[in-house]
């Protein structure tokens, strides 16, 4: 779903770019029963359904899990795109202590969800209903494509300070990372350069992908329509402006090749306090004029609902 844009400024020549609404590229969910009843439902349910090989596939255990299965989902024809389901349980007692769920729901799709939802209904009483009531988020990537943009199109400019890794070829900057990787993290790429990158094809415009990553979210999965808007503090500004009013043109130039080689984080600390809060203001007061989180977010919700990812009622 499109978001319409209300400029607040004057339109840049990019006038035609209008961020799409935010989407959720993954999410992991970890349930634990809430009975010991249900937690012996539970795993009555999934190893009677194991035994189907036209649901299952193979996958990983992953730490603390003995049990690791891929859900074939019909509408899914790339296996890579199957959810993961993974348990942990004690066959003595024959009881399901916790299952970790994880899928892309862009890649599911309305479709995919009432699959996915159709496959839970054989493992809990309820089904995904079960996930949204008692589900817990461990992890959520929630992203914005910027269609028409390119990654010299725009600075980043950090709130905070944070770990940066930032990944070029021939000099030009093709994806940057903001935050440590077992934390919650900004990352900003191009998909034209990741899709290349795997040997894929492209076609069409290149688009930005600005994505956030959450862990330990601290929510149920049927709260996630409250969750904060997690591009709210993100300032996007002009590929370098002309230098501040008073300031050497000189200077400004030698800053601006700072910037393309250190990135802008790292040139800024290169500056003496001063000058660092004075460029910061300056960056500050030319942002793009697409990018404008408030109204991005207000895509979320009904995202959600369509996606149908935290229902607790689902129709039949």
């Amino acid at each position: 779903m499109a978001v319409t844009i209300k400029y607040k400024g004057k339109p840049s020549n990019k006038a035609e770019t209008l961020p799409k609404s935010p989407f959720i590229d993954k999410i992991s969910i970890v349930l634990k029963p809430e009975s010991k009843e249900d937690a012996h439902d539970i795993y009555m349910g999934l190893f009677q359904s194991l035994d189907d090989p036209e649901v299952w596939g193979s996958a990983p255990k992953g730490k603390g899990f003995n049990l690791g299965k891929r859900i074939k989902l019909p509408s899914l024809v790339d296996h890579k795109r199957w959810p993961l389901l993974q348990a942990r349980y004690d066959a003595k007692s024959q009881q399901v202590e916790t299952i970790r769920l994880e899928f892309v729901p862009v890649d599911l799709g309305p479709v995919g969800m009432d699959e996915l939802h159709a496959v839970m209904m054989t493992i809990m009483d309820g089904g995904l209903e079960y996930v949204a009531k008692h589900g817990h988020i461990t992890r959520i990537d929630v992203t914005v494509d910027l269609p028409g943009v390119r990654m010299d199109g725009f600075q980043f400019l950090p709130k905070y300070p944070s770990t940066t890794i930032r990944w070029t070829k021939n000099g030009v900057l093709q994806n940057v990372a903001f935050g440590k990787a077992k934390g919650n993290q900004t990352l900003i790429y191009s998909r034209k350069t990741k899709r290349q990158a795997k040997g894929q094809g492209w076609t069409g415009p290149s688009i930005v992908r600005v994505e956030r990553r959450l862990v330990n979210v601290g929510m149920k999965l049927h709260d996630l329509a409250a969750l904060t808007n997690p591009f709210a503090d993100m300032t996007l500004t002009e590929n370098m402006p002309a230098p501040p009013s008073g300031v050497d043109e000189g200077f400004w130039t030698m800053f601006c090749d700072s910037v393309k080689v250190r990135g802008l984080k790292d040139a800024l600390a290169l500056l003496s306090k001063g000058r660092r809060t004075e460029f910061r203001k300056h960056l500050a007061a030319h942002p793009v004029p697409w990018w404008q989180p408030d109204e991005i977010w207000k895509g979320w919700e009904p995202m959600l609902t369509s996606l149908k990812i935290a229902m607790t009622k689902w129709p039949g």
